[in-house]
């Protein structure tokens, strides 16, 4: 009788325990991504300016403006990874139905990020084809962060709720969740955009200190 041993058995865990350990810094790098976008891409033309001047500001520095939008758009991919991670993460802690609202209210926020991106991409490439009209309509799409907003709400909402029923991660993330969320229902502004990014990057250390071990549930 012949007993087949799987020689890559241990070469795969080795794989999966490399991710695990590093698959939260992907909340980090989310985080840095979105930041060398802003600044990458300068000043945009505001909310509702005449379409002269978005097809005006868009001119100047086509360039730049794509190498945000990029940027932007390759945040987005580290924003879910670090999402699933964090899923699995609540789920060990014990969270279920509330892990998977962080997971889908991190999804919402993605959407939001790679739709605006690559409206930002349009105008960077086609300020010299477009229409002003055409031009400032895509403006006051670019410049809304209503998906991305209620994205937050959800993701902030759901990690507050399960962060401090289960114990997964230290009280003060949970407790910190809470103010952004109550910001992302209020009169629109960038606070909880940015309050977002600063939570993820936090909890993506906090995570990766923690050397990817479950968590205990509280």
């Amino acid at each position: 009788m012949s007993v087949d041993v799987d020689i890559a058995a241990p070469e795969r865990s080795r794989h999966v325990s490399r991710w695990d350990r590093l698959a939260p810094l992907s909340g980090a790098a989310f985080f840095v991504l979105l930041l060398v976008s802003s600044i990458s891409g300068g000043e945009t033309p505001g909310d509702y300016a005449s379409g002269a001047t978005v097809l005006s500001d868009f001119s100047a520095h086509p360039t730049a403006q794509k190498l945000s939008n990029l940027l932007a758009a390759l945040g987005v991919v580290f924003l879910v990874l670090f999402a699933g991670r964090l899923r699995a993460w609540l789920q060990a802690g014990g969270a279920d139905a509330l892990a998977s609202a962080v997971f889908g209210g991190a999804v919402v926020l993605a959407v939001g990020g790679a739709a605006r991106a690559g409206i930002g991409w349009a105008l960077a490439s086609g300020h010299d084809s477009l229409e002003p009209s055409t031009a400032q309509a895509l403006n006051v799409l670019f410049a809304s962060h209503y998906p991305a907003i209620v994205g937050i709400a959800i993701f902030m909402f759901a990690a507050w709720g399960s962060i401090l029923r289960t114990g997964a991660l230290p009280p003060w993330l949970g407790w910190v969740a809470l103010p952004i969320a109550l910001a992302a229902v209020a009169p629109p502004s960038l606070f909880p955009l940015i309050a977002t990014g600063l939570w993820i990057a936090a909890a993506s250390v906090v995570m990766y200190r923690r050397d990817g071990q479950a968590p205990r549930t509280a």
